[in-house]
């Protein structure tokens, strides 16, 4: 059995100061790069989906859609938060809504390569997820559910997320529960990596 830790979204747009700005987005870098940390310790496969849009989008208000322009492409808006400290051998998957895709979920992201994060999840015999990322009412509840549906188990780190409205995010967490998914603390993650570690020696 083979383990993963996708990480969603976290970038300075959706952190406290930016366009798409999460209350309590800054928190979770801190538990996701312990996370990070043993789960790529334990030899398992760390990614991280990014948002990384064209400024001419048609989705963006400024061309005639609906949405603020946000985590376009190279800016310091689609980067990382300074306090998220992923390994070097984080494979990342972008999401681009050029052209428009149906839905929010990390599974439309693909590498520099056009592989789908899917293939990349299979292809490294991956069969549990640890989730975290932003926000947890839209990206990450269809992240979870896509991830589900497509035969995977599930785990979501409840301090590695944030939403913005914290009630919805409580409903979501127990939809969650009720689909399938898992929910526990990146602390409880870790404590079960370093067992699973054990049982294979």
């Amino acid at each position: 059995m083979h383990k993963a830790l996708l990480v969603v979204g976290v970038q300075n747009d959706f952190c406290p100061g930016g366009s798409m700005a999460v209350p309590g987005g800054d928190r979770v870098a801190a538990p996701l790069s312990a996370l990070g940390s043993a789960v790529d310790h334990a030899g398992d496969l760390v990614i991280a989906s990014r948002e990384w849009h064209r400024e001419s989008s048609a989705f963006f208000d400024t061309n005639g859609g609906t949405v603020s322009p946000y985590c376009v492409a190279g800016t310091e808006g689609a980067a990382f938060p300074r306090d998220l400290n992923l390994s070097r051998r984080t494979r990342q998957v972008f999401r681009s809504l050029d052209p428009v895709e149906n839905g929010s979920s990390a599974f439309l992201a693909v590498d520099r390569s056009g592989a789908r994060l899917s293939e990349l999840l299979r292809s490294a015999g991956v069969t549990e997820l640890f989730l975290g990322g932003l926000p947890l009412e839209q990206t990450i509840r269809e992240t979870a559910m896509d991830g589900l549906r497509r035969g995977f188990g599930v785990t979501v780190i409840m301090d590695c997320v944030a939403s913005r409205n914290p009630q919805e995010g409580r409903e979501v967490l127990f939809q969650l529960r009720l689909a399938g998914a898992a929910v526990m603390s990146s602390g409880e993650a870790i404590l079960s990596l370093y067992r699973s570690g054990e049982a294979r020696l």
